[in-house]
């Protein structure tokens, strides 16, 4: 498989990564999902893929969640209801909830580019 189709879903609810995981397979992705970043993290597959999308539910209860993001060598979008300043300042690209049109699929896309 191709490094260019395969992207990572991490959020806790089953609903919501599921309703991804349709949207980007449809669009033509290979989609792993997790419910949290350490299984995701210890996945070897991680570094096969173009991007992550988490979702910053998965981030509330993980101590160290800033520098397990940056830990995953792909690129990340990160789903929110509220913006941090601390992640516009590390650059993580972030897309609000709810995701709506192909606004996910561009953001995948956008990864490509620099993060400004």
């Amino acid at each position: 498989m191709s490094r260019s189709n395969q992207v990572i879903i991490v959020a806790p609810d089953c609903g919501l990564r599921r309703s991804l995981e349709f949207v980007l397979e449809v669009e033509g992705f290979v989609v792993l999902t997790f419910e949290a970043l350490p299984p995701a993290l210890a996945s070897p597959r991680v570094a096969e893929c173009v991007c992550a999308i988490i979702d910053e539910e998965a981030l509330l209860y993980e101590p160290l969640a800033l520098d397990l993001v940056r830990r995953i060598n792909t690129s990340v979008v990160l789903l929110v209801d509220r913006l941090p300043p601390v992640l516009q300042a590390a650059g993580i690209r972030t897309l609000r909830k709810p995701v709506l049109g192909n606004a996910l699929i561009k953001a995948i896309k956008s990864t490509e580019e620099p993060a400004s």
